[in-house]
Parts: structure tokens; sequence; C-alpha cells
């Protein structure tokens, strides 16, 4: 898998990257910005995210492969009942401090063109990525 054609976006927040890793790692964060019923589990590197969403019954699963406060977040998806295409991709978010506040810069590595589901996925990351920013700036 490259990431050459992986999903990327980059954000420009008014939030610290401590606030925006807690968003990332906290699991009722992870919940608020996400839009999610619930999520559970451990945000830390080596841990495990159980998050469901809507009438979803099964959790999509995020296996944290790297939690470095507060410079990146790697998940690796092991289960996605929602959107199957996810399985075995990781979302990345690196965080570096700005004059400004915090620069993101989200990759979800796997998350390609050819996939069924890219073009949703592109619009809806691009909505939850400002969701995560906005509850980093009002949560922090």
């Amino acid at each position: 898998m490259t990431s050459d054609d992986s999903y990327t976006k980059t954000l420009a927040l008014a939030a610290t990257c401590e606030e925006v890793f807690a968003a990332l790692t906290d699991p009722d964060q992870v919940t608020a910005w996400w839009s999610a019923k619930s999520t559970t589990g451990s945000g830390e590197t080596g841990g495990e995210l159980q998050i469901t969403f809507g009438t979803e019954e099964r959790p999509t699963v995020m296996r944290v492969l790297a939690a470095h406060r507060p410079v990146v977040v790697v998940w690796e998806v092991t289960s996605s009942p929602l959107i199957p295409d996810w399985e075995g991709t990781r979302p990345t978010f690196t965080m570096a401090t700005t004059e400004d506040g915090c620069r993101l810069d989200f990759t979800h590595h796997g998350l390609v063109p050819t996939l069924e589901c890219f073009e949703l996925c592109n619009v809806d990351w691009g909505r939850f990525l400002v969701r995560l920013g906005a509850h980093a700036e009002q949560h922090g």
C-alpha cells in the first residue's frame, strides 16, 4: 500500500497541539467530534478504540499504533462494519506547533480513489476534521 494516492488534508487550528492530541486520544472527546454514539477503550499507544456510530451495533475498531504526545497519533483500522474498505487502513494525525496554534496534517493511508467509499469519505473526513479542530479549540 502506498500513501501517494491516500487521502490527505492539512488544517491550521487555533488550538494547541496538546488540545488536538487530547481530542484524538480521549474516548469521550473522540465521541464528541466524530458524532459517534460512543467510544470506549484506550487512545494510548498499544491501546484500542471501539467507536460505535448511529444505529450500528458493531463498533469500528482502531488499534492505536502510536500516540506520542503531542506530535502524532496513528490508528490502524482492524474492524469497520460501517465502511469495510477501511479495514487495514491507517488514519495518521501529525501535529506541529505554529505561532497561531497547531498545524494538523492528516493522512488516511490506504484510503485511495479506487475504493468505493473514497468520494463519501473525502467529504466526511473534511467535515469531521473541521469538527475535530473546533472541538479542540473549544475544549482546550
